[in-house]
């Protein structure tokens, strides 16, 4: 079975394409505080296709916290002089909200005040997915 769940926060902004099929695909990388010694993280880089990239792309970014269910897999290539590369990555499945949308960065980069006050209750009808 390969099934990862992971909390964490983005390393930087969701980097959105679209494939020559039409499908989006969204990479980003995500930090993870170890269990027992919070000062040290491990990252993840991730990728997510369709609606799951549309969600990630359109409503998260950087420092924000996110909760991801997927698979790991690897990737494999030759590089330049025909050597085997690999690379692991978390290819999603599912994603959730970790933080109000108020204690989130913005895509400005302006400062938040952290207010009770700043909180836009969202109906579930209003959300994407």
């Amino acid at each position: 079975m390969n099934n990862i769940v992971i909390k964490g926060r983005l390393t930087k902004d969701p980097e959105m394409k679209v494939m020559q099929s039409g499908k989006n695909v969204v990479n980003f990388s995500v930090a993870v505080n170890r269990r027992f010694n919070r000062d040290i993280a491990d990252f993840f880089d991730c990728v997510a296709w369709n609606k799951t990239a549309d969600i990630i792309a359109n409503h998260f970014v950087k420092g924000q916290g996110i909760l991801l269910r997927g698979e790991m897999q690897q990737r494999q290539w030759q590089d330049k002089e025909g050597n085997n590369r690999y690379a692991w990555e978390l290819l999603v499945d599912e994603v959730e909200f970790c933080e109000p949308k108020s204690s989130a960065p913005e895509k400005s980069q302006e400062p938040q005040s952290g207010n009770i006050d700043d909180f836009v209750p969202v109906e579930d009808a209003d959300l994407p997915f």
